[in-house]
């Protein structure tokens, strides 16, 4: 009994150093140019765009709050864009912080970032302190926090090196079909969207997929019994399947699907006359992804309307309808604010001929049984 429980006292105290490493990177750009010590007490995350303003503004306030407390304190900016991005940016502006990559976005996900800037707090145990805009983040936090955090770690033991350089090699060869689909043990909080060289990967919830797939909102998938498990799915570019991933996924998986119109809050895009965007006005190169999302805005690069459809129906939560130039599928750029309903809506009309309303409407929910 003695030994037993020695052992579970002893696994206790264990227990968060061998685990803490949920601070995966894919790549570190830059080591801190700012602290002092290599084992610090508190560690913060700076969640983080090149493209968003907000976020370079953040981080010069971050670097301040770091030199300030130089010596227990240690700030990480990560960031999902390609390294080579991020290497670009940082040749016209200096930064000071620490600076990593995510490249696959596992943190951002772990830790449900889907607006930026956003930051957390861990403390040597993998603890979460606090976490919110990193403005708000002011150094009495930090006195607070360090107070009754004494324990230290050191920085190499907290963010973990995930490469990713060799799986984008083997992605060089399509799928053998067009389309593949898995069921995974893996419990995917948020969708994770991965466009590979020649196919495109979704892994996560089926209600998510599907509503990825039909470029709805996801309250509009219906699912009977349990079907809502998890899955990870592959579609060649340029196929059937691609194009019509919805049929694809309920023929493979033997389920039926009625449609049903609902009467609800929408917002309804008409759009009569489109002065949509080209592809040129935004170019993040290929290796990189084509939506970023901050907390007021979101930009895009050579995305479809369907697509900004689909981003925009579950960051504002209501299903949108769209009325007139229905069948425009090409690609284009897009930079949207959508915090504030009237500046987006002045917006989006004057940018891309796209009048917004407010309005009762029906819409189509997607009703998923098992066949």
């Amino acid at each position: 009994m003695k030994f037993t429980k020695c052992s579970l006292y002893l696994m206790c105290f264990l227990f968060p150093l061998f685990f803490f490493g949920q601070i995966k990177v894919s790549q570190h750009i830059q080591a801190s140019k700012i602290t002092k010590q290599n084992n610090n007490a508190l560690y913060f995350v700076d969640f983080w765009a090149t493209w968003c303003s907000p976020c370079v503004h953040v981080s010069k306030y971050l670097e301040s709050l770091q030199k300030q407390y130089s010596d227990n304190f240690y700030v990480l900016s990560l960031t999902k864009e390609s390294p080579e991005v991020v290497k670009r940016f940082m040749e016209k502006r200096n930064m000071d912080l620490a600076v990593a990559i995510d490249y696959e976005g596992e943190t951002f996900a772990n830790n449900k970032v889907v607006s930026l800037p956003y930051g957390i707090l861990y403390n040597a145990q993998g603890v979460k302190l606090w976490e919110g805009h990193p403005a708000e983040f002011k150094g009495h936090h930090i006195e607070g926090f360090l107070k009754d955090n004494k324990k230290r770690i050191s920085v190499d033991d907290v963010f973990i090196t995930k490469l990713y350089s060799k799986e984008v090699e083997k992605e060089e060869v399509s799928l053998k079909d067009d389309f593949e689909i898995l069921e995974i043990d893996e419990n995917v909080k948020i969708l994770q969207i991965k466009k590979h060289k020649f196919f495109l990967e979704l892994k996560g919830h089926l209600k998510d997929i599907l509503a990825y797939s039909y470029n709805v909102h996801k309250r509009q998938i219906v699912l009977s019994g349990n079907l809502n498990k998890n899955y990870k799915v592959k579609f060649n570019f340029e196929t059937n399947a691609y194009k019509n991933k919805a049929k694809f996924i309920i023929e493979a998986l033997k389920l039926k699907q009625v449609n049903k119109e609902i009467t609800g809050k929408t917002l309804v895009f008409n759009i009569e006359e489109p002065t949509f965007w080209d592809t040129k006005q935004i170019d993040w190169g290929v290796d990189t992804r084509h939506f970023l999302i901050g907390d007021s805005e979101i930009k895009a690069d050579n995305v479809t309307l369907s697509q900004i459809k689909y981003q925009l129906t579950n960051l504002l939560n209501i299903p949108i309808i769209i009325k007139g130039n229905k069948t425009d599928e090409d690609l284009h750029d897009w930079e949207i604010h959508y915090k504030y309903f009237g500046l987006m809506k002045s917006i989006m009309d004057d940018t891309y001929g796209i009048q917004i309303e407010k309005k009762i409407a029906n819409f189509p929910n997607y009703i998923i049984t098992q066949r």
